[in-house]
């Protein structure tokens, strides 16, 4: 049991240490801390919240998924269960004062599994969501020149397929001066240049199979595909004379053009290769290696004392973001061709409202965005003081991150539209749609603005500060779990976090390799998929069906002193009791029914590494029931009472133990009037009832004797005196906390 020790400040008072020191098992332990102001926490709340999740994979997945098509589920499922489930994770983790991987083993024993799944989680979102952060920070340093890289198709590493826009302006302008002139020419676009000199026309000529060649899926059997060559930029002719009727050479075809920002990304960056077999990680890109280890040294640093030091870093990191997003949408939706995109993002194609995946994408994005079910809002919300006001907290951090994806996504498709444009395709034919859309799309809308250099700057460092907030949270959350679940660690924090940080570096490794992009993809699908909900599921239904709604509604009430939240009980009650966790359900048992394996692209991703992705997946899932079965019978090898049997046992496990309410104990205790609530014992538990009661409790004849408290004698003066030492020897006082 945890007590808490009073330092005499003044000979005429008691008041609580802030820098408290308390016993556990008789030994000496240092506190968890607390945020040092509500702005902290509702910073840290929303820069955790919102991150590279809202610029990097929200416009991915409505990419994936037919722009348009996927905000209806979106938001559908921000108001079905993000908020609810938001709101509940703040709940349990400011009520309790307690991480992950404590909190569920004190409000239900028999589900401290849940704690771990957590955790598991957590630490493989970590793993890949670093070396995100990782190419901003290559991307960052890389922006550091007059002529950003990935502007122009002059490169090494550019094929002849790399599409200037500004080469190819200046090609159609010396194309109109020579008509204008009326000097006849055949001046064309092609291999990354603008070609006029007729020993380089003729070689072109003898080799059009080779500059126009290409293939096609037919119409009637899209499995197969045909050679072909385009008789224009347009027009891919399959049938074999078709090189013969090309008469006058012209530009570089519209499908086979790739943006030069997108060659950077693939063959630069990342140096892609074109599979995840294993012999595409026998190499290390050192570029990405040291932005990796650089990223991981920063989160050390930052993450190295606690909250502390979090909370000040998110004063800035997240507040600038905003700025640097709200410059770059002004640009981006005055490109030519930005209606073209917008129309794509906005519009929705009526028949992918019919496919279940684009519903569990959207509710995966939604906990994604969130940060819901991987055990961060507990964390940072069981820093809080107790009646910190987290229904405003909830309201404008869901509301925010939301609108955030929306507006960054009229960002990002503005580009498309523009890029659509340039390219003379339709905007879902740009990119491939992978994780790396962001970092196709953004950097080439820099390049559009004045002064290149300086906005790419500014802008991989606001990917850089968004992806920070949410990387601390996540470290936090791992580093919670293991001082609370090893509360002796605390005073070795830094080798705590040396650990976690030098871990999740090494394991980092293998994104840094040509297979790391395929790998990276492989652990978004299931890794951040599957498990949050499961997670979330299992939340509501401890919270709501073995907690008790009741339960959690008063300690909603309790926390917060609103008065509203007892009014929308009922209301509040379709969403937490049925609407919530069956839509969860629904989901998650039609997305396992409709299982497809992965693909990018055109790539297929094999049978062993979807058995990997699953593996992944269900080391969070199968840590629920394996430690539930494992927690029962050593309970019951352990208990005094052989005679007791499996089902008494559940159901003892399922009730919260005395450790779940002492946070708010504490609080009550120096509330005093204040509270609505009284605290007392009946029988061998502690008891919450609303002032005024008691009494009538008590003439009832439920319950037994009361404790010690009453002893106090103080019903006119009430709780608030049991700190005033004008009328309570301190020797007392301590003899009689509970």
């Amino acid at each position: 049991m945890t007590i808490i020790k009073y330092e005499k400040k003044k000979q005429e008072s008691v008041k609580i240490s802030e820098t408290e020191v308390v016993k556990t098992e008789d030994e000496k332990v240092e506190s968890r801390g607390t945020w040092s102001g509500k702005m902290e926490f509702l910073l840290s709340c929303l820069g955790y919240a919102v991150g590279l999740g809202n610029v990097w994979r929200f416009p991915y997945l409505c990419f994936k998924n037919g722009g348009g098509s996927f905000l209806i589920p979106y938001f559908i499922m921000l108001a079905v269960i993000g908020i609810p489930a938001f709101l509940m994770e703040l709940q349990i983790g400011q009520y309790s004062a307690m991480g992950p991987v404590t909190v569920y083993s004190n409000i239900s024993p028999l589900f401290k599994g849940l704690g771990f799944a957590n955790i598991f989680a957590q630490c493989f979102i970590g793993v890949y969501y670093n070396i995100i952060i990782a190419w901003t920070i290559y991307y960052l340093f890389a922006s550091f020149t007059s002529d950003l890289p990935w502007q122009h198709c002059n490169n090494n590493y550019n094929d002849r397929n790399c599409f200037s826009f500004s080469e190819y302006k200046k090609c159609e302008a010396l194309r109109l001066n020579r008509t204008l002139a009326g000097i006849e020419n055949n001046i064309v676009y092609l291999d990354r240049s603008c070609i006029e000199e007729p020993v380089v026309l003729k070689s072109i000529r003898a080799k059009k199979q080779f500059w126009y060649g290409s293939e096609m899926v037919l119409k009637d059997n899209p499995q197969l595909k045909v050679k072909c060559i385009y008789t224009n930029t347009t027009f891919c002719d399959p049938s074999e004379n078709a090189a013969s009727s090309i008469t006058r050479l012209f530009d570089i075809p519209v499908k086979l053009r790739k943006s030069s920002s997108g060659q950077y990304l693939s063959k630069s960056v990342l140096q892609e290769a074109d599979s995840i077999e294993p012999h595409n990680f026998t190499s290390i890109s050192g570029g990405l290696f040291l932005s990796l280890l650089a990223a991981w040294v920063i989160v050390f640093l930052c993450c190295l004392k606690g909250i502390k030091s979090t909370g000040k870093v998110v004063y800035f990191t997240a507040i600038f973001p905003y700025v640097v997003l709200v410059i770059l949408l002004v640009r981006a939706v005055t490109l030519d061709g930005a209606s073209q995109g917008i129309h794509f993002y906005l519009v929705p194609e009526w028949s992918k409202l019919s496919d279940i995946r684009v519903w569990e994408a959207a509710a995966v994005q939604i906990f994604f965005s969130l940060s819901i079910g991987g055990g961060g809002l507990i964390t940072l919300s069981s820093y809080n003081q107790f009646h910190n006001n987290i229904l405003r907290d909830t309201v404008i951090v869901c509301i925010g991150n939301c609108m955030t994806s929306f507006v960054a996504g009229f960002a990002i498709f503005s580009v498309l539209g523009f890029m659509a444009a340039e390219l003379g395709v339709e905007v879902q034919d740009v990119a491939k749609g992978g994780t790396g859309l962001a970092f196709e799309a953004y950097p080439d809308l820099v390049t559009r603005l004045p002064l290149p250099t300086l906005w790419a700057i500014l802008f991989f460092l606001m990917l850089f500060t968004l992806g920070l907030d949410t990387q601390f949270a996540i470290v936090e959350t791992v580093l919670t779990g293991i001082l609370d679940y090893c509360p002796m660690l605390r005073p070795r924090k830094t080798m705590v976090v040396a650990s976690v940080c030098l871990m999740g570096f090494i394991f980092g490794l293998p994104f840094c390799c040509p297979g790391g992009s395929f790998l990276l993809d492989l652990l978004d699908y299931y890794a951040a998929s599957w498990p949050f909900l499961f997670i979330a599921l299992m939340e509501f239904i401890i919270v709501v069906y073995i907690y008790g709604y009741s339960n959690y509604i008063d300690d909603l009430f309790e926390m917060t002193r609103i008065r509203m939240v007892y009014k929308m009980k009922k209301f509040l009650s379709m969403f937490y009791s049925f609407l919530s966790p069956t839509v969860i359900f629904v989901i998650l048992v039609a997305s396992w029914y409709s299982y497809q394996p992965l693909v990018k692209g055109d790539y297929i991703y094999p049978a062993w590494a979807n058995a990997i992705g699953w593996g992944i997946a269900l080391t969070s899932i199968l840590s629920v029931p394996v430690l539930c079965i494992v927690v029962v019978i050593q309970t019951h090898l352990n208990n005094p009472r052989p005679s007791v049997g499996f089902v008494e046992i559940i159901r003892e496990m399922t009730r919260h133990t005395e450790e779940w309410r002492q946070n708010a104990i504490n609080a009550n205790a120096v509330d005093g009037d204040l509270s609505e609530f009284e605290y007392r014992m009946e029988g061998d538990r502690r008891v919450r009832r609303p002032r005024g009661l008691w009494e009538e409790h008590r003439q009832s004849g439920r319950g037994g004797d009361f404790c010690s408290l009453d002893t106090f004698n103080f019903a006119k003066e009430g709780f608030a005196n049991v700190f005033n030492m004008d009328k309570v020897p301190e020797q007392q006082l301590l003899n009689n906390m509970f």
